[in-house]
């Protein structure tokens, strides 16, 4: 990383930290707990990233709490309420804004986002403060287990998972109404390609591109759809994608149009973030799951957590 990258990038963390600490400072209060807590905060005050991207940084953190005997509370209101379709299972976790407070010296910010290079349960013992508010998005566990092999982090993540949620009614209900038959999908992931999705990315493919690219697509979903005896579903952040492969070929989609959490501007309708957790759960109660990433298509790791909650098997395919 070249010297001015590295100082815009530390500039730009200092400025997210200041405007952290001026919208907790707001709620100031020199209440002490008995015991130590963490609260991973989604309030919009920064981007958070997408379904997964949240539930990575919530898991992360859940495990923290667990290795030091912490309390673990998760303030979700951003742009929904979770347990609007994630409710608490075993743990009761949730906490409302207003009960998110800052004392000036026992309250301490932790912004990790996007930060792959540290160990949090290290920097969380070390310190002296009582409630620590965090911001994160990267899955730690392998951090935190360094010997341990994927299988026992995934099963850990899954564990961790079902202990924190249960799904609400309303998504349950949703569920079941989509399909009883068993199922097999694959999830693919374009950002901007198609130019039918707003992201971080900007490149977007001409037509002769796009038309070769799904081409290649088609081909690899008819060896996938060939060898299995089960409906399949696909799965994908691009309409225009999931359109033409659905006329091309006997694929099932959930209804709805993808966007991404963090990009929605109608907060006020639960209609397209129910899309976002339906399409989620479907990948995690599918027979097996699969991955497509082929030429200049972008990686996702939101169908691999999907399978892991769900113990199905998953596969990537590239060209």
């Amino acid at each position: 990383m070249s010297f001015k990258k590295n100082i815009r990038k530390v500039l730009s963390k200092k400025a997210k930290q200041l405007k952290l600490i001026q919208f907790h400072t707001k709620q100031l209060s020199l209440k002490r707990y008995q015991r130590k807590r963490i609260i991973v905060c989604f309030n919009g005050v920064l981007p958070h990233g997408g379904l997964v991207d949240r539930l990575k940084g919530i898991v992360s953190y859940y495990e923290i709490a667990k290795c030091l005997d912490y309390d673990f509370y998760i303030q979700f209101d951003d742009p929904f309420s979770l347990d609007v379709f994630l409710e608490s299972n075993v743990l009761d976790w949730k906490i409302k804004r207003k009960e998110v407070q800052y004392h000036p010296t026992k309250t301490k910010i932790i912004y990790t986002v996007n930060n792959f290079n540290i160990n949090p349960l290290d920097s969380i013992k070390k310190s002296n403060a009582e409630t620590f508010l965090i911001y994160a998005n990267i899955d730690y566990l392998k951090i935190l287990h360094p010997n341990e092999a994927s299988a026992f982090l995934e099963e850990k993540w899954k564990t961790n998972f079902n202990e924190l949620f249960k799904k609400s009614k309303l998504l349950e209900s949703k569920l079941k109404g989509i399909e009883k038959d068993k199922y097999i999908c694959f999830h693919t992931r374009f950002t901007t390609l198609m130019g039918d999705f707003v992201d971080t990315t900007s490149l977007i493919l001409n037509n002769t591109e796009k038309d070769k690219l799904i081409n290649q697509l088609q081909k690899e979903i008819q060896v996938i759809t060939e060898s299995s005896n089960h409906k399949c579903y696909a799965f994908s952040d691009s309409i225009h994608f999931l359109n033409t492969i659905k006329a091309k070929e006997d694929i099932n989609l959930v209804k709805g149009n993808p966007f991404h959490m963090d990009n929605f501007k109608n907060d006020d309708n639960l209609e397209g973030h129910l899309k976002t957790v339906l399409d989620f759960f479907m990948i995690s109660e599918s027979e097996k799951v699969y991955f497509l990433k082929i030429g200049k298509m972008y990686h996702s790791s939101f169908s691999k957590y999907a399978a892991i909650i769900g113990g199905k098997p998953f596969e990537i395919i590239t060209d």
